[in-house]
């Protein structure tokens, strides 16, 4: 029996094109909050950055900067910042505006310099720009997760130089780096702890490489229809896309809705 179940955000829940969660969805958090079952965000965004998606339904908690932050009723119960050495190497590698980088703390969100990447970044999550301030500001701060706007054919600027670091993607321009203790199948495992709920009795929604730890950790795990073909292929089943109602249909098919 499914009593919790986590939805990634960007492109999970929430519609790149529309920029906001499709009716039939709302209609299944709705429908399944009525039966007593746990909702729970789990993202890559800062908490910030939820706002206008938590004005549009009141969730249990979230899984925030892809499993660093954890929240639940007002409590932090997973606090889990890059050690220091990993911030080093990142700001090395990013130094001289390398290549784009967002660094998200625990308050503050700011980026080292902008560049196409980072506009379709901000474009297709239709947020604010963050300030822009040299790479080395980071030193010395407490830095959850930073976006890193490098394609595959780049992304050896940053891992060649970065050992404690974690890195994962979910597009093909933009790579997440988190501590090597990082991950959303963490921040569930917190969030679950809290409930007392039982891993076999959670459930999760993801489209993204950064959602895979989660989806395979999870009693059951749903890909969305933009998912790749290896999220698909480890996923327990694999909806349609957001935006062909997928989040509902795969409730369906669970014979949650």
């Amino acid at each position: 029996m499914v009593k919790a179940i986590f939805f990634d955000v960007d492109g999970t829940l929430v519609s790149f094109r529309t920029h906001t969660i499709p009716a039939s969805a709302l209609e299944a958090l709705h429908t399944l909050r009525a039966k007593g079952i746990k909702l729970f965000l789990s993202t890559g965004r800062h908490p910030v950055m939820l706002r206008s998606v938590e004005g549009l339904f009141s969730f249990d908690g979230a899984v925030t900067l892809s499993g660093q932050y954890c929240t639940a009723g007002g409590q932090v119960l997973r606090s889990n910042p890059m050690p220091p050495e990993a911030v080093e190497e990142l700001v090395e590698a990013a130094g001289d505006d390398a290549f784009s980088c967002i660094f998200l703390e625990g308050e503050d969100i700011y980026v080292n310099c902008i560049n196409d990447y980072t506009r379709r970044f901000i474009s297709d999550l239709s947020i604010d720009m963050p300030p822009v301030r040299p790479a080395r500001y980071a030193l010395g701060r407490t830095v959850y997760q930073a976006v890193t706007f490098l394609d595959k054919e780049h992304e050896r600027l940053l891992l060649d130089r970065a050992p404690h670091l974690k890195t994962t993607r979910w597009h093909p321009n933009f790579l997440d780096v988190i501590p090597p203790t990082g991950g959303k199948d963490r921040g569930l495992d917190a969030i679950l702890d809290h409930f007392g709920i039982p891993l076999e009795e959670s459930m999760a929604f993801g489209d993204g490489e950064n959602d895979l730890s989660m989806l395979v950790h999870a009693g059951i795990g749903v890909a969305m229809g933009t998912a790749s073909d290896e999220v698909k292929a480890r996923a327990d089943y694999a909806a349609p896309s957001v935006d062909e109602d997928g989040v509902a249909r795969a409730l369906e098919h669970f014979g949650l809705l």
